[in-house]
């Protein structure tokens, strides 16, 4: 598995930037390899977002990111924030125990 996030600080609009991000998660969603995605704002600083998507490998990611489709999608999203993305591997992982 490989995840990769992308830290996002907003340059334009808040409501601009979340339709035109649901718009590449949309097409995101439906390629092969993609396991699950967030996309979280910052509580304590509303100009910040988080990008953090699970894949299963690096090929699938890597196939999806090239898809003209995703591009097309991706560029609307460009003008709107400044982007800090990292592809990285799992070292460790939890979750809390069932009550």
């Amino acid at each position: 598995m490989v995840v990769f996030m992308n830290k996002l600080i907003l340059t334009g609009s808040a409501e601009e930037l979340e339709s035109a991000y649901a718009k590449v998660a949309e097409f995101m969603l439906g390629q092969p390899g993609l396991v699950s995605y967030k996309f979280l704002r910052s509580v304590a600083d509303p100009g910040v977002y988080f990008n953090i998507a699970e894949w299963t490998d690096r090929a699938a990611l890597d196939k999806a990111m090239a898809d003209p489709e995703f591009h097309a999608r991706v560029s609307k999203v460009f003008p709107l924030i400044k982007g800090d993305p990292h592809i990285a591997t799992v070292v460790q992982d939890g979750a809390a125990a069932a009550a």
